[in-house]
């Protein structure tokens, strides 16, 4: 497996893994809304959820954008693109 593929693939992962943990937040949002005892604890518990579902969909669409970038990469600069990536995913895995 090439380098590009590599990277590629590892970027995947984590976008999926990301967009499973946003569908689990909305359905937890949804049972946990349904069981709330007021009002306000449910206006507080989505806007606590909604703020966890937006963070993962920006971390999401981060990394289609370095799946983008390693796309267009030429080989020549694989190497510089693949510490800074790898270096990216540590930080947001």
């Amino acid at each position: 497996m090439s380098i590009k593929d590599t990277l590629i693939e590892k970027l995947e992962k984590q976008k999926d893994y990301w967009d499973k943990q946003i569908e689990r937040l909305q359905v937890q949002l949804e049972e946990k809304q349904a069981k709330a005892e007021s009002e306000k604890a449910a206006k507080e518990l989505k806007a606590k959820t909604l703020e966890q579902i937006n963070e993962l969909r920006e971390k999401a669409a981060s990394a289609r954008e370095q799946m983008d970038e390693v796309r267009k990469s030429g080989e020549d600069r694989l190497k510089e693109v693949r510490g800074r990536i790898e270096d990216w995913i540590n930080r947001h895995s």
